[in-house]
């Protein structure tokens, strides 16, 4: 990821480092292998806002938050997350793993872990 920044929007990583949202986005961008001009052309916006929210140069709207999120699959709270907190994207799990036999040990574990932590606070 690219040198961390204390700035507005910011997200705490598990180093106790905090990533700008426009570092969150490039991270995101690289992870699913997509260059700016494909993530501008995804998310209908133009390869200069990318660019700009990237460099931390620009704010983007609340329409374009989505738009971008949309684009990148995931929520919008994933462009805000660090990487000691998660977003469980149950929309992209579940086009990934469509049958609980499919998940990774890891993974089952874990969301059985959420699962009960969620019946214990009386969320479920």
């Amino acid at each position: 990821m690219a040198t961390p920044n204390k700035t507005r929007g910011a997200a705490k990583s598990g180093t106790g480092v905090e990533y700008n949202l426009g570092e969150r986005v490039k991270y995101l961008r690289s992870l699913r292998n997509l260059s700016q001009a494909q993530l501008a052309k995804d998310a209908k916006l133009s390869q200069a806002t990318i660019a700009q929210i990237e460099s931390g140069r620009k704010d983007p709207s609340v329409q374009a938050l989505r738009q971008i999120a949309r684009a990148l699959d995931t929520e919008v709270a994933g462009l805000f997350t660090g990487d000691d907190i998660f977003v469980f994207d149950l929309r992209r799990l579940r086009r990934k793993y469509n049958h609980p036999d499919k998940l990774t040990p890891h993974l089952y574990m874990a969301l059985g872990r959420v699962v009960q932590y969620a019946k214990d606070i009386g969320f479920l």
